[in-house]
């Protein structure tokens, strides 16, 4: 029974320069004292920079009156934010739903995404999960972008349990499952600090949305993975065998993916997939290493410069004499 089970879970992108004109010999001579005067004055301020300076005449920023300023900017934003968020709240309530308390004014696709940003904790955020059956009960319904912010925003706010309970309900909230990005951070949230069982329950979400089987995509079958490892109950080892069998194929059948460095790049969230990956490769080479288990093939494959084809990557078997047959 648990590998039937097994087998349909895993079934298996210079500077412009000023133009002067001399309208006239007069204007040559004006020119001359002008020039003579700014000579004067930039001699007095080459004065300046290089006299001497006591430390006491130096002006220097204070720390401490920067870090008040920035706090109390903080607390000002946040205390503007919360008014907004039930403000928001009470709009989208008001205008949705079978029978609309208001019939002026639309909630735009938009008013999702702001109530997303707007809340500040995880009750909030369930506030609004709550408002999502209105949306389909207008006839409406949810983009990817919108289950690809409310997962980010569950991880976030670090209760990505809610969004395993409206993903898991979608008869109830409306809210799909409808892009692998989306699976894939949902995946994330949960398989380093939750129970194997949350990976478990994410990684039957992909066939139930119709998404390709975790196992066809490499950041999710590590993540998969590893998640297993840390768990290593019977039933755990069970599936990291399959996992393992399934990374091990696409590793040598795919060219290595290279994280960016950049900060700025890193934080793009279309990076984020790559970097999920190498970092839970980098945990599975150290499980393997504590463990005793093959760990070189990780290494070989994330520091390889240049992809070579899969018969440079594992030696071919010499052929059986029934081949030559």
């Amino acid at each position: 029974m648990m590998h039937r089970k097994m087998a349909s879970l895993f079934s298996l992108n210079s500077r412009p320069q000023a133009l002067f004109r001399l309208a006239s010999a007069a204007n040559r001579s004006v020119c001359r004292r002008n020039f003579h005067l700014t000579t004067v004055v930039q001699q007095t301020r080459d004065d300046d920079l290089f006299s001497s300076v006591t430390p006491s005449e130096t002006s220097v920023p204070d720390p401490s009156k920067s870090t008040t300023v920035s706090k109390a900017k903080f607390q000002d934003a946040a205390a503007r934010r919360e008014p907004q968020f039930y403000e928001l709240v009470e709009y989208v309530t008001n205008r949705t739903g079978r029978k609309r308390a208001i019939k002026a004014g639309q909630v735009r696709q938009t008013a999702w995404l702001r109530l997303f940003q707007l809340a500040s904790s995880s009750e909030q955020l369930e506030t609004v999960a709550e408002l999502f059956p209105r949306w389909r009960d207008s006839g409406k319904e949810f983009r990817p972008i919108h289950a690809e912010a409310f997962i980010r925003r569950c991880e976030e706010l670090d209760c990505p349990t809610l969004a395993l309970k409206v993903f898991g309900d979608h008869s109830k909230y409306g809210l799909a499952l409808s892009s692998l990005f989306a699976a894939r951070h949902m995946l994330h949230s949960v398989y380093d600090k939750r129970p194997l069982s949350d990976s478990m329950t994410v990684a039957a979400l992909f066939g139930v949305y119709k998404l390709p089987p975790v196992s066809s995509d490499l950041a999710a079958c590590s993540m998969l993975y590893v998640a297993c490892l840390k768990d290593n109950s019977a039933n755990a080892r069970i599936v990291a065998k399959a996992l393992y069998e399934e990374l091990h194929k696409q590793v040598q059948d795919k060219p290595p993916v290279k994280a960016p460095q950049e900060s700025v790049i890193r934080a793009r969230y279309a990076e984020k997939p790559n970097i999920w990956l190498l970092d839970a490769l980098k945990t599975i080479e150290k499980v393997h290493k504590k463990t005793g288990k093959e760990w070189r093939w990780i290494r070989y494959w994330t520091t390889e410069r240049e992809w070579r084809p899969r018969d440079t990557f594992t030696p071919i078997q010499p052929a059986t004499a029934a081949e030559h047959a």
